[in-house]
């Protein structure tokens, strides 16, 4: 079966729900620790891919690797070297490739998977939730400029890079990148991050989606960032099927 095939027959299972989670893991609190830098949250081997921001390769994301690592998840990387775009190939055929990594590490833990992005690759983050969702638990993001309406004259730099080729991405498809993924969601994001306006990167607030802002971070730096770091652990580490909003999951 081929693997378009899989996502398009795969019906969420027991297990996709949580159920072959340790039972101890449903019923406490988040486990935590403060660091030199703040609070780390610490995980019990909980599967996340890690996508390098635009034009930047694991080289960028390797502190924040070690860092989730360090604390007891699963991090992965997304396997394509440096991020430079879909280059011509186009929004919907790249995300079939890398629909791939989802796949792998789905199978490699037999759990859910995050998929955190950062920049351009927090739009593929959110368009593979789309197009894989009963694989993916959910969505973290880091200066994304998903929100198109923020954007009308097309001047932002990071989605030119979706406009490669001979043809520009549709407007039907540039619409669509605003549109929440079928999973929980947050939106982290800087005003002083120089490289996206703001305004693009702030989700519609739902029981499932949070904005969550950096005070003073540029865009290259909001990976490491401590405040980020506490909010990125701390989403990996709730209890499956538990996901509340960051400001409201009683924090320990």
């Amino acid at each position: 079966m081929t693997h378009a095939g899989l996502l398009s027959g795969l019906a969420p299972s027991p297990k996709l729900d949580g159920v072959a989670q340790p039972l101890f893991e449903l019923f406490q609190p988040a486990r935590s620790r403060r660091t030199a830098q703040g609070r780390l949250y610490e995980g019990n081997g909980q599967p996340v891919i890690v996508f390098p921001r635009q034009g930047t390769g694991p080289e960028s994301t390797a502190p924040l690797h070690r860092t989730l690592q360090q604390a007891g998840f699963r991090p992965f990387d997304w396997g394509y070297g440096v991020n430079h775009g879909p280059r011509g190939m186009g929004l919907s055929r790249w995300l079939r490739k890398l629909e791939d990594c989802v796949i792998d590490a789905f199978e490699a833990t037999q759990a859910p998977v995050t998929l955190l992005g950062w920049g351009l690759s927090g739009i593929y983050a959110r368009e593979l939730a789309k197009r894989a969702n009963p694989l993916v638990r959910q969505v973290i993001t880091l200066g994304t400029p998903f929100n198109t309406a923020a954007d009308p004259q097309r001047r932002c730099r990071v989605l030119a890079l979706l406009d490669s080729g001979p043809d520009r991405m549709p407007l039907s498809m540039r619409t669509g990148l605003r549109q929440r993924p079928p999973v929980p969601v947050t939106s982290i994001y800087s005003k002083n991050d120089t490289v996206v306006r703001w305004e693009q990167c702030v989700e519609t607030e739902t029981a499932e989606s949070e904005n969550i802002e950096l005070s003073g971070v540029r865009h290259e730096g909001l990976a490491m960032h401590p405040r980020a770091l506490e909010v990125i652990t701390h989403r990996l580490a709730q209890p499956e099927g538990r996901w509340r909003p960051f400001a409201a999951a009683g924090r320990a």
